[in-house]
């Protein structure tokens, strides 16, 4: 069984994590033009919100593809560094997204991490608009560089 059964409690976060990652995210020379902000975390959880702006566009007035993208890997990689107080020892793996309709409002991008192993762990995104609806979905596998966890899922090691 899971920790979502409520089998394992879930690890408590450090007080001041939310404010941690909210600096590193603005101090990060790649997500600068984007200006995502960090709206909500949780063990294994990360919403990320992004404004609408036309030069994020593909000249369509949608939101580019690739902005998508970053926007859902950044989500997954914040909600992975739940489980090691911030520190982002992982690289991303794979992603695949799936584009469900066009993006041309304001975005959150909603993330869980659904399975964590020795070395690959697994995350979903799902992208919202401002109404909502389901603009994205994505899922991603992060391979663990330096970190590791202190505890698995089910007791397992």
């Amino acid at each position: 069984m899971s920790r979502l059964a409520g089998l394992e409690p879930l690890p408590a976060l450090a007080p001041d994590l939310l404010d941690r990652l909210r600096k590193r995210l603005a101090a990060s020379p790649a997500l600068q033009w984007l200006q995502p902000t960090l709206d909500e975390i949780a063990p294994d959880y990360c919403v990320l919100g992004l404004r609408y702006r036309p030069e994020l566009t593909n000249g369509s007035a949608t939101i580019h593809g690739g902005v998508l993208a970053t926007l859902a890997d950044t989500a997954v990689a914040f909600a992975l560094s739940t489980n090691f107080d911030g520190k982002m020892g992982f690289a991303t793996a794979d992603m695949t997204i799936h584009f469900l309709r066009r993006a041309k409002s304001d975005l959150k991008a909603v993330a869980r991490v659904v399975k964590k192993g020795r070395r690959i762990n697994v995350g979903e995104v799902e992208i919202l608009d401002s109404e909502n609806a389901a603009v994205a979905r994505v899922l991603t596998s992060f391979l663990l560089t330096t970190s590791s966890f202190d505890y698995l899922p089910g007791g397992a090691r």
